[in-house]
């Protein structure tokens, strides 16, 4: 597939996910440009994977399926998306728990925008992209989005041991997720069936709850004048 084509079949499903992700910020929508902005910097952490990869497939063990799904691609990867929210995640813009969920959604979607335009090129498969505008696209914006409302908790947090749990327990089920997706989806049909029909789907519903929570505490973060 041309890269003509590969753009919109591998960008125009982010674009979706994203538009109805940042509707839900019902309380001092985040400024687009800054929304663009976190897809960008998640598209650019792409190249620190690419770069950081194989030192870690040299430092663990390529034969181990476990440390390549959750340390070499998981870890590695949620790592960089979170280096890439770093920046918007200490703009005084981001000031309740919903900002944090869009930024992060954000930056897994323009990641995984990236992803897309790279198998569209190499696969030319439409299928298979259609696949992963439901599947890996999806993941991607729940685990990082899932990360990014942590680390929001965090942030608006007094420093403290609570501080400390949601910045670390953001990372930690971030690259739970992504790495049980990952290991299953790696093996033969039955292990891909447990990611897209179990894995996927908690990843979906605790992103789903943290957006229902979030909404629902945006008022006390913006109360009426």
């Amino acid at each position: 597939m041309s890269l003509w084509l590969a753009i919109p079949f591998g960008v125009g499903p982010c674009l979706f996910w994203l538009w109805l992700v940042e509707r839900h910020d019902d309380h001092e929508r985040e400024p687009w440009l800054l929304i663009v902005l976190a897809a960008a910097l998640g598209a650019l952490s792409t190249f620190g994977v690419l770069w950081l990869r194989p030192w870690l497939e040299q430092l663990f063990a390529p034969d181990s399926p476990a440390l390549d799904a959750f340390v070499v691609t998981a870890l590695g990867e949620e790592v960089w998306k979170l280096a890439a929210l770093v920046p918007l995640l200490c703009m005084r813009e981001l000031d309740e728990p919903m900002d944090g969920i869009v930024y992060g959604a954000a930056a897994g979607l323009g990641f995984a925008a990236i992803e897309n335009i790279y198998y569209a090129q190499h696969g030319g498969d439409v299928e298979l992209l259609l696949q992963r505008a439901f599947t890996a696209t999806l993941q991607h914006a729940a685990c990082t989005g899932c990360l990014g409302f942590c680390w929001a908790q965090g942030k608006l947090r007094r420093l403290g041991r609570g501080k400390l749990a949601w910045l670390l327990g953001g990372v930690v089920l971030a690259v739970a997720l992504h790495g049980s997706y990952d290991l299953f989806l790696d093996g033969d049909r039955a292990r891909a069936l447990v990611s897209l029909l179990l894995v996927l789907p908690v990843a979906l519903l605790l992103f789903a709850l943290k957006i229902r929570w979030a909404r629902s505490r945006s008022s006390h973060y913006h109360p009426e004048p």
